[in-house]
């Protein structure tokens, strides 16, 4: 029986946003290809409630589809809210909220995973260690450099990181 992983992050790229963390989607690609894990993917964005182009790349949160399939894998992505100026710092705390209720309905559902495989420290894997102890889970965070060197300059999401 393979592992059955769910990859967390908001770095995936979409219809909307094809380019945005491909690196992660080419990694799990990899991964899937050899057999090793099957996998799922949720990748939360923040809500905007306008599509228009005249709010730039933010219209585009407003214009991703809900879930879509990429490569022959399934991609939620559900929304979560992020308030400007404080947003950063309970971003973990919005993530999980929000996505506490989506997982257990996915679990009660029979979509089913081992593991939660998390990218990019903070805020996604902040916010998957917390979904993770909720579950009954292990988590798994891969740091992609930013999120530790720069943004761990910032003081919540130090106290988060630490």
């Amino acid at each position: 029986m393979r592992l059955q992983i769910l990859t967390f992050t908001t770095l995936c790229p979409s219809q909307v946003r094809p380019q945005h963390g491909i690196f992660v989607e080419t990694h799990l690609r990899k991964l899937v290809e050899r057999g090793v894990v099957g996998a799922s993917v949720m990748a939360p964005c923040r809500w905007f409630p306008l599509a228009s182009p005249w709010f730039g790349r933010h219209s585009l949160f407003a214009r991703q589809p809900r879930e879509e399939i990429r490569h022959g894998r399934h991609v939620d992505h559900p929304r979560y809210p992020q308030l400007p100026k404080i947003g950063m710092s309970v971003a973990p705390l919005a993530i999980f909220t929000a996505l506490l209720p989506v997982l257990r309905r996915l679990l009660r559902g029979g979509r089913d995973f081992d593991l939660i495989d998390a990218h990019y420290f903070y805020p996604d894997g902040v916010a998957a260690v917390l979904l993770g102890r909720a579950l009954g889970r292990p988590v798994v965070v891969t740091a992609r450099g930013s999120d530790l060197n720069v943004i761990a300059e910032y003081a919540a999401p130090r106290r988060w990181i630490c």
